[in-house]
């Protein structure tokens, strides 16, 4: 019995006599085990972003038209990098891009994907090209120090790449395929757009406060195959809601 009372004595002391020299190691485990807590939670884990889409170096007579709106949903795993503030996080999911536009999509006679501008006076409620991919996304991740409400300022510098799952012309409007005919409606869904990039690669940026920040992607591929459709790069921003 003696020994254990000495035993429970001995704890505190040895606890005391040894707080002075662990403060330092003790504060940075703590930051560390506070900062892998707050990357680990599920939440961290799931990013959405609602983008608006477009497309750049575009030719003559393409043009985008209207609210081009997209959407991505990533699962991402951090992996902190030692006992830093930075993470390297992989992950995967689905990217949807829409291009609302004033053309008509054909091919010519060696198989290249044209784009026409539409007759005067055609008049259509949706004209767009509907694209669905599969996306390996990658990034370089900092986070400030979490305040009380484990919200903190975060930066992300990435890089993502995609296959191709399905591709899409959705038009509704005057009708255009056999001709201009303003007294016929048309209503259809091509799929399988002719000579489309299958895949796809660019960078991203991700930055803000807490569950909300702003998104950026720049695709370092064209749209279509050199030679293949018009030449057009897209490109994306809009807002991010995720823990990051």
């Amino acid at each position: 019995m003696r020994y254990l009372i000495i035993l429970l004595l001995w704890i505190p002391l040895n606890t005391a006599l040894f707080a002075q020299e662990t403060t330092t190691t003790e504060e940075t485990t703590d930051d560390f085990v506070e900062l892998k807590s707050n990357i680990n939670k599920a939440s961290d884990r799931v990013v959405m972003d609602f983008t608006y889409d477009m497309l750049l170096n575009t030719p003559a007579g393409v043009e985008t038209k209207g609210f081009s709106r997209g959407f991505n949903i990533y699962f991402m795993y951090d992996v902190v990098l030692g006992k830093s503030r930075f993470s390297l996080a992989p992950g995967l999911g689905l990217g949807m891009n829409n291009y609302f536009h004033n053309n008509s999509i054909s091919y010519d006679t060696t198989g290249t994907t044209v784009f026409s501008a539409l007759a005067d006076g055609v008049d259509f409620k949706k004209n767009k090209i509907g694209l669905t991919y599969f996306d390996i996304p990658i990034e370089f991740r900092f986070r400030s120090k979490p305040n009380a409400k484990q919200n903190s300022w975060k930066l992300a510098a990435g890089f993502k790449a995609g296959i191709i799952l399905q591709s899409k012309w959705k038009y509704i409007g005057d009708e255009i395929r056999e001709g201009f005919d303003p007294d016929r409606q048309a209503k259809f869904k091509e799929f399988n757009i002719d000579n489309l990039n299958r895949f796809r690669y660019g960078v991203t940026l991700r930055g803000g406060y807490g569950i909300w920040n702003a998104f950026v992607y720049y695709s370092l591929s064209d749209l279509f195959t050199e030679g293949g459709g018009p030449r057009m790069t897209p490109l994306s921003f809009g807002i991010s809601i995720n823990g990051l």
